[in-house]
């Protein structure tokens, strides 16, 4: 068994990171928590076997929108077995609140422009003779 204590900074407050964490944790049987560190990064300590942990670190360094892993800084230990799930460390739950807003809104907008480029393909191709819709497709082959 390994302790990894670990500063994760970059863009991972107020998009959902520690529960992705704690998401990974379990499929990893790592145990520990995740919390949010003043002012950007988070932390988290996680125990488990060391190969386990290892994969654990590479699976946290998440790039997908929103969120995105800058920076990970690993420090090890004893562990010391106290845990026995991946917890997430929560603020008051006024910051909480506020936070989940925060991360509905990020997705959000994220949606939003994927929907922006799907529509600026769909008149790229309408010029072209595609997408014309029933009225065009009726007229020309009906």
């Amino acid at each position: 068994m390994k302790r990894a204590t670990i500063i994760v900074k970059g863009d991972v407050q107020r998009v959902g990171y520690r529960d992705m964490v704690q998401d990974i944790a379990r499929e990893c049987a790592i145990t520990g928590f995740v919390r949010n560190v003043h002012p950007y990064d988070v932390e988290i300590v996680a125990e488990g076997e060391e190969h386990v942990l290892k994969t654990f670190i590479d699976a946290i360094r998440i790039q997908k929108p929103p969120v995105f892993v800058e920076e990970l800084n690993v420090s090890n230990g004893e562990p010391t077995g106290e845990y026995d799930h991946m917890e997430i460390i929560r603020g008051d739950w006024q910051e909480e609140l506020l936070e989940g807003w925060d991360c509905f809104n990020r997705l959000l907008a994220l949606w939003n422009e994927t929907l922006e480029r799907g529509l600026e393909r769909y008149k790229q191709y309408s010029r072209f003779g595609y997408f014309q819709g029933k009225k065009h497709i009726e007229e020309k082959y009906l």
